[in-house]
């Protein structure tokens, strides 16, 4: 299995731009009590439901009631199938719910109690009572998921998925098979791919262009490979990720780049965020030395939401990210 990131590292792998997340690892819950204590469940489902995952099988023997979601973008996931949990795990710790602004309308008004991340506090989660958690996207610790597993039936990632590398196919597909409702994750993905082949085909400029997607604080650079969301967005528009990049072959998704390798974030587009202030990346000498800066060619996202949706990669901040992103990568390709 591979080793969990140190946090500086797991800043660049989830690629944060709240500045919550960079003050500390918090793992306090929110103290505010949720005005709702079960998560209703539109459409039903089918069950006992069973799925399997890296650490065994998770079976749930009716439509759960109080669900704490606790992977990175899972919260998406059940709010996309019309599940409000009761709990989310902020990785970003940057929205009061605990969800993006692209899912906002899904609360349907509840208030979520909110578990300040990355790290989970199991007294919080335990206080909030759940009687089904989602994990499936995290940093595959096995002993974080036995612990949780004491506390109700816990969903976990695919076998074989690096940390934070569960798929938003597997990541929605598994959820909802969890909730017996398998053919509307299914219909999820499938409008998520639609959404994207819709904005490849609009934009025949991007097919075959290279990309770098590279994420930069506190002086520290790094790139992402194809076991990363991010990317797969980018090549779901037609872009090929950087094969220079692709040949560092990290043990992740996620390759740190010395400042004198810096040449290798060089791309016919470089997309980059950061932990931080849009300013800072802009100003960056280092960054700015390279051939696609210098072109003109490189992005650098200095929104927060519109960084934190790109690196959530849901079926819910796809569209979102569409919307407000695929203009600026025409517009810096013009």
């Amino acid at each position: 299995m591979a080793s969990t990131p140190s946090l500086p590292r797991r800043k660049l792998l989830l690629g944060a731009a709240a500045a919550g997340l960079l003050a500390a690892c918090g793992d306090s819950a929110d103290k505010e009590t949720p005005d709702t204590g079960t998560s209703p469940a539109a459409g039903g489902g089918t069950f006992p439901a069973t799925v399997t995952h890296q650490f065994g099988s998770t079976t749930l023997d009716a439509a759960p009631q109080a669900v704490v979601s606790l992977g990175w973008a899972d919260a998406d996931a059940l709010l996309a199938l019309g599940v409000v949990p009761i709990g989310i795990l902020d990785w970003f710790q940057a929205w009061p719910t605990g969800a993006g602004p692209w899912a906002q309308d899904k609360l349907n008004g509840a208030t979520p109690t909110v578990l300040k991340g990355p790290e989970i506090n199991f007294e919080g989660v335990a206080a909030l009572r759940p009687d089904f958690i989602t994990l499936t996207k995290s940093d595959n610790v096995e002993a974080t998921w036995e612990q949780l597993e004491k506390l109700a039936p816990t969903l976990s990632g695919p076998a074989d998925t690096p940390p934070y590398g569960t798929t938003l196919k597997d990541q929605t597909d598994m959820i909802a098979a969890a909730l017996g409702r398998r053919s509307e994750g299914e219909a999820l993905v499938a409008a998520n791919d639609k959404a994207l082949a819709d904005a490849k085909a609009a934009n025949p400029e991007f097919h075959g262009k290279s990309v770098v997607v590279a994420a930069a604080f506190g002086g520290q650079y790094g790139a992402y490979t194809r076991g990363d969301g991010r990317v797969q967005f980018m090549e779901a528009l037609g872009f090929v990720n950087s094969q220079k990049i692709e040949d560092l072959d990290p043990a992740n998704y996620y390759a740190p780049i010395s400042k004198e390798q810096v040449g290798l974030l060089d791309a016919d587009l470089t997309v980059v965020f950061g932990i931080g202030g849009g300013e800072e990346l802009k100003n960056d000498p280092v960054l700015n030395s390279i051939p696609s800066a210098k072109d003109g060619r490189m992005l650098i996202i200095d929104d927060a939401d519109l960084a934190n949706a790109f690196s959530t990669n849901s079926v819910l901040s796809t569209p979102y990210t569409i919307e407000r992103f695929v203009p600026m990568v025409k517009e810096t390709l013009a």
